[in-house]
């Protein structure tokens, strides 16, 4: 009797790895990226529906190429032949969200910042995982 009870716990413990292994993967999965100052994340956006003007802080080719619908282009390097048209097409009522390629795409951030900083407006947030995160969902 005792070995059968030996033996049903092993059968048990051997049983037990694969459901351990799973629930880890689960875990690291499931762990959250904290969002850094000014960062919002898609499902944020997507709740705020038709609220959000987009801002396309990629290249004029990437744009070209595909860009989220109605966003506008600007970028550092045309900045100063954008920032007009970026201006005209600004709706002060609506969240601005920047965005760029993702991963590690520094360009959302460097245009957020100059639009608080040289252009003095508020609410401007950059989308975390960029592009990509957006086309995800």
């Amino acid at each position: 009797m005792w070995a059968m009870l030996r033996q049903a716990g092993w059968i048990l413990c051997l049983a037990m790895i694969p459901a351990v292994v799973s629930g880890l993967g689960q875990l690291r999965a499931n762990r959250v990226e904290k969002l850094a100052p000014g960062e919002v994340r898609a499902g944020t956006v997507r709740e705020w529906g038709e609220g959000v003007q987009w801002v396309d802080a990629r290249s004029r080719g990437k744009y070209q190429q595909g860009h989220i619908a109605g966003a506008i282009l600007l970028n550092e390097d045309e900045w100063g032949e954008l920032v007009g048209p970026f201006l005209d097409a600004w709706d002060a009522d609506k969240h601005l969200v920047i965005y760029c390629d993702g991963g590690t795409c520094e360009a959302s951030q460097r245009v957020a910042e100059r639009i608080r900083g040289d252009l003095k407006i508020g609410g401007v947030s950059v989308l975390k995982g960029g592009i990509s995160a957006w086309e995800r969902r």
